[in-house]
């Protein structure tokens, strides 16, 4: 197995565990860090040494990771992600400084000066070193532990007397830091440190002394005094306000002005110069759509249009490092598939379109140091996770500036004309003059069809594509190494990488994934209304805490391609748990976010459509009884009047009379097997019963029934 940086090696005799921090160009050393020691320091080793200790089995090579290392940014509280910004923000410009950071004696100088900028003691960044170097060198590292930490959700309340750690001299300034304090703290950064003259905290700090509190002295009323010690903040207490309070961007935006920052601070965006230059110092990706038109793998006689390629390429090496072929347009759902690919095993993907390979053709399953992409995908909410969960720079190419993805704009030109360009259904250029034949009707081949062809394609480019416009290096062209993207990829990683990482293929897609907030239901939990369950969730008894209380909400990862699964992060150990569809929502299993939605839009406009004919159902309902009942009352005027108590005595005779006459009427119906047009009594019945409405018949034969019930 190669040694590249984040690979964890075991001295197998003694069990010691080393994490490789860095590696030479030319793979000649590198720096490594003991995970059982607290010594803090990185070490130095001879890469010969290791990997002759490897092939004697004195060391063991094996991945590394942490629970930090494979979590969204969405799995973090605001809280967490504000502490482990402000702490990047300062120890940033040190961990990057490589290999310098790795050396004892300049690694004390450039923290002397970190620790300077930001008023600070030196001793306290080798701390923070530590944490990050452990972490496997990811913005992560600094997310604090405030799951283990006691007082959660309770205030500090100072009361009269100064929090803190008591002063070792009396008479020293500081004081109970009061709303009023806080105020005159806003107001001096301000007026005096948010603008161009750039003055240092310490300088705002004596701005704000002066300001608020001091008063003429009365031996010199030219000369101002301050307030006594205990009346006076020290600087340490306004050096602490601002470091919770501070606003990097505006106060980069304020301090160096708008341009200054969109050019030099946001970093990002800004393109970084990583030093050494090698396979996985910088990979490019980028999107096409094919220049040829397909067909459903369902129905043959059905177009589905152009596909949409993504290919992620080597800068160095011109090596392609990941791939993918789908119909989504230019979008992070085409952008997330080809960046799982550049970490996944080649041999196995090859495998699902019936290819053979052998991993000596396709060996590339590592993710870069940086990657350049349009000013699209990658500058998404979504590709924040490669920056924090991977730690890899994301580095986007300037408005008209497509010439810094030269490299893969010349791969897409070569595979469009070399071999898109001869397929059935590709577009040619005649194909909108009129009584240009129409090549669209002559596509023949399916998505995965096409995308057989493209791995074909990238393997051949790989293994056997002379680049003649290749630029050698003068230590190239000494060792006669020929211009083929395999051959330039496996010379750099003898002779210059230090660049490539390697992270498990799970972890990779996770990061690549959207991530969103999911609800925490009594009948499930709910996504995009599809419902989900998991083990822990019925362990827990979430849906019964939230069917007898009040729902809540949890962050997830997903995969709008295939939604039968979700990942629920867990905040306490940042681990995840992947979450199943429900029996009765099986329908939506392995169909894509925009089917699921675009079937509750239908459904949901076809109740709307019932809706309206139920309601003029109804209308026309309530309308038909006001006639029976207006009928009804019509049939009573006119009749001989009766006491209130004469008709209400007479219910039971009546009733009995009633229903004898309708047992008379009804078995002289049911005996009647001739034509009832001979029998007058039938004949004067069925001439009423066609006087009657349908809805007047109804509620006569309900009537019969229920009289005849009792």
């Amino acid at each position: 197995m190669e040694i590249c940086v984040n690979k964890m090696i075991t001295d197998v005799e003694t069990g010691v565990q080393y994490l490789v921090l860095w590696v030479a160009s030319g793979n000649e050393y590198g720096y490594w860090y003991d995970l059982n020691s607290r010594s803090r320091k990185p070490i130095r080793f001879g890469m010969r040494a290791v990997v002759e200790g490897e092939n004697h089995n004195l060391y063991e090579v094996s991945p590394f990771s942490t629970p930090t290392l494979g979590t969204a940014d969405d799995a973090f509280t605001e809280k967490e992600r504000i502490h482990r910004d402000r702490v990047w923000n300062m120890i940033q410009s040190a961990v990057e400084n490589e290999p310098d950071i790795y050396d004892g004696r300049k690694r004390s100088s450039i923290l002397k000066k970190v620790a300077e900028e930001n008023d600070i003691k030196p001793n306290n960044l080798y701390a923070l070193l530590d944490r990050y170097w452990r972490s496997g060198k990811t913005k992560n590292a600094f997310i604090p532990d405030f799951a283990k930490r006691g007082g959660k959700g309770k205030s500090r309340k100072t009361g009269e007397k100064k929090i803190g750690r008591p002063s070792l001299n009396t008479g020293t300034m500081g004081k109970v830091i009061t709303d009023s304090d806080r105020k005159n703290f806003a107001a001096a950064i301000k007026k005096y440190y948010l603008n161009q003259k750039k003055i240092s905290l310490k300088a705002t700090y004596e701005r704000l002394l002066q300001d608020f509190y001091t008063v003429q002295s009365e031996e010199n009323p030219e000369k101002l005094k301050l307030f006594a010690p205990q009346e006076v903040p020290s600087f340490r207490q306004f050096q602490y306000w601002y470091s919770k309070s501070r606003d990097v961007v505006n106060e980069q935006k304020k301090r160096s002005g708008e341009r200054a920052f969109e050019l030099n601070s946001r970093r990002v965006l800004g393109k970084s110069d990583f030093g050494l230059m090698g396979p996985g110092a910088q990979f490019q990706i980028d999107a096409t759509v094919g220049d040829v038109y397909l067909v459903s793998q369902f129905d043959r006689s059905n177009l589905i249009g152009r596909p949409v390629i993504y290919f992620v390429i080597d800068a160095f090496s011109r090596m392609v490092t990941g791939m993918s072929v789908g119909l989504e347009g230019p979008s992070w759902a085409g952008a997330m598939m080809a960046i799982a690919n550049m970490a996944a095993d080649k041999v196995t993907y090859c495998k699902q379109y019936g290819i053979e390979i052998k991993e000596s053709e396709w060996p590339c399953h590592h993710i870069p140091s940086a990657l350049l992409g349009d000013r699209g995908e990658m500058e998404s909410k979504n590709a924040d996770n490669l920056v924090n969960m991977l730690g890899i720079r994301i580095v986007n190419a300037p408005p008209y500036r497509a010439d810094l993805k030269g490299i893969i704009e010349q791969h897409f030109h070569t595979i469009n004309t070399n071999s898109v360009a001869l397929l059935p259904g590709s577009v040619k250029p005649d194909m909108s003059k009129r009584g240009g034949h129409d090549y669209r009707l002559d596509a023949a081949l399916d998505i995965r069809q096409f995308t057989q062809i493209i791995i074909k394609c990238v393997l051949y480019y790989n293994n056997h594509h002379y680049m003649e416009y290749f630029e050698k290096s003068e230590a190239m062209m000494q060792d006669q190494v020929k211009a083929i993207p395999i051959q330039l990829w496996h010379w750099g990683i003898r002779h210059c990488s230090g660049a490539l990482r390697s992270y498990p293929e799970e972890l990779v897609r996770l990061a690549v994934m959207p991530t969103a907030k999911a609800t925490v239901t009594g009948k499930g939990i709910r996504f995009k209304g599809v419902f989900y369950s998991s083990d822990r969730a019925i362990r827990e008894s979430w849906f019964e805490k939230a069917r007898s209380g009040k729902s809540w909400q949890v962050a997830i990862s997903y995969d709008p391609r295939d939604m039968t699964n979700i990942y629920i992060w867990n905040q306490d150990d940042k681990s995840y748990d992947v979450c199943s569809l429900l029996d009765w929502n099986g329908k939506n299993a392995g169909k894509c976010l925009d089917e699921i939605v675009y079937e509750q839009r239908k459904e949901k406009l076809l109740s709307q459509q019932l809706k309206v004919s139920e309601t003029e159902a109804k209308v026309n309902l309530n309308a038909e009884i006001d006639s029976i009942v207006s009928q009804a009352k019509n049939m009573g005027k006119g009749l001989p009047s009766k006491s209130k108590k004469e008709r209400i005595s007479q219910i039971k005779e009546n009733r009995r009379q009633e229903r004898e006459s309708m047992r008379m009427t009804e078995s002289s119906v049911m005996m009647d097997t001739g034509n009832p047009a001979e029998d007058p009594q039938a004949h004067h019945q069925a001439a009423a019963e066609e006087e009657m409405s349908p809805t007047l018949r109804m509620i006569k034969r309900k009537l019969e029934e229920r009289l005849r019930d009792e």
